[in-house]
């Protein structure tokens, strides 16, 4: 078999031959690479990411530049253009609040009830991090996810851990998304969120049986009316009920919480299938008020 290159033309590609198997194997550096590494152990799993970061070095999930080998990944001058939520959050989907008094929002505070429980978030979605979320999102940056998740991890983790998740569950994206995009975003956050909890993963748990258009362009109505009967549980979620092992416990994984409409649909789908509590766990939440 003839040499091939360690380089790829393109910048974010690895390849290496397998004479074994008479192949040349590519990955890409991002979160599909994590499946290949989860094979081995974590030992190993941080071995294969120092090559990757030397013939690829990390880029800042804000600016995109080039993050140097050693150093965090997120370049500190970025940083200090995020806003985290602070310590007075809602204390049922987490938006950030101006008085410290209050135990709800605007919105939790006249809604009778809710599907999830609890909803945590590392940032206020506005300024710099808007551009982050549309690079990782329609771009193809996925190794932003395993950044996005560390930051979830810092501010929330002992949250997140109290809850006692028997799964993580992402949010369901639609086929023609899925194809178009090649990823699931929810899923790249969800899965190394997993791996730190150290629970499973279970990415076709949920199942979205329709296409719907962007949450974002639509009014709180016709966000329900939008998502009404475009999820349903998955694969997974049927074998799991036949094994007589649907989780009790589940941290619900998306990558923006805006008006909560989406978490709402998915949590009560995932109610439907037995569980039964929810937290939801975004990287990004909006400031506003429906």
């Amino acid at each position: 078999m003839p040499v091939l290159p360690w380089f790829a033309a393109e910048p974010d590609l690895f390849r290496f031959p397998c004479p074994s198997y008479g192949c040349l194997i590519i990955f890409r550096r991002d979160t599909r690479f994590g499946i290949f590494c989860s094979k081995f152990t974590k030992e190993g799993k941080s071995n294969m990411n120092r090559v990757l970061d030397l013939l690829f070095p990390p880029r800042c999930p804000v600016c995109d530049g080039i993050s140097p080998i050693g150093a965090p990944r997120c370049h500190p001058e970025c940083r200090a253009l995020l806003q985290p939520v602070g310590a007075d959050f809602c204390m049922r989907c987490g938006k950030p609040l101006p008085d410290s008094a209050a135990e709800y929002c605007r919105d939790c505070a006249v809604r009778e009830e809710s599907a999830f429980e609890r909803g945590v978030s590392a940032f206020v979605y506005e300024g710099a991090i808007r551009d982050s979320m549309v690079r990782f999102k329609f771009f193809g940056r996925e190794e932003y996810a395993e950044w996005y998740a560390g930051e979830l991890l810092a501010s929330r983790g002992e949250m997140l851990r109290q809850f006692g998740a028997d799964a993580v569950v992402p949010v369901p994206v639609h086929r023609r998304k899925m194809l178009r995009r090649g990823y699931n975003q929810a899923e790249c956050i969800a899965r190394t969120l997993a791996e730190e909890l150290d629970v499973p993963m279970y990415a076709c748990y949920l199942r979205r049986n329709r296409f719907t258009v962007p949450q974002k362009k639509l009014s709180n109505h016709e966000r329900v009316r939008n998502l009404m009967r475009a999820l349903e549980p998955g694969r997974q979620a049927a074998r799991l009920k036949e094994q007589q092992k649907t989780p009790r416990r589940v941290i619900l994984v998306d990558d923006i919480y805006t008006t909560g409409s989406t978490m709402e649909a998915c949590a009560a789908v995932l109610k439907a299938t037995g569980t039964e509590h929810v937290m939801a766990a975004t990287i990004c939440i909006g400031s506003g008020y429906t």
